[in-house]
């Protein structure tokens, strides 16, 4: 369930931003301690011409200084309620890390947003989250 998106600012090498949806899956199941097929990871890319640095936008302002000291990657992530607060501060601490060591910037210029959603109220496939898990932990308990 647990949803990841990554915002930046077009431009970086796929390469790189392939790494950036493979590290930061990582991070998040490890931190989470979810399996990946749980999980979903994906990276948005904004034109220049629509994103604004120092009101202004990206496209007129890029080559007044680095890429790194001007881009500020953006990660939102939606996660069900109920985890503890330090995995939320861990979550936050290693996302950037992770964010920062794929994209070669500071952390400072990095943001990261945990929005809680309750499970009655995130769909999967058509079926609140609550109930869902409420079967999956039954069909576990059966094979037990």
């Amino acid at each position: 369930m647990p949803a990841c998106n990554v915002i930046v600012l077009k431009g970086h090498p796929q390469e790189r931003l392939k790494r950036l949806v493979r590290d930061c899956s990582e991070t998040l199941a490890r931190v989470i301690d979810a399996p990946l097929d749980r999980l979903e990871v994906w990276v948005t890319e904004v034109e220049p011409a629509l994103w604004g640095l120092r009101g202004i936008p990206a496209d007129e302002v890029l080559g007044t200084a680095a890429r790194a000291e001007l881009e500020m990657p953006f990660i939102r992530m939606v996660l069900l309620q109920g985890r503890p607060v330090e995995q939320h501060h861990r979550l936050i601490r290693e996302m950037t890390d992770a964010v920062a060591r794929v994209l070669e910037m500071k952390p400072d210029r990095i943001r990261l947003q945990i929005d809680e959603v309750h499970p009655d109220r995130w769909g999967i496939g058509g079926v609140p989250a609550s109930v869902k898990r409420a079967a999956e932990l039954a069909a576990r308990a059966a094979q037990a």
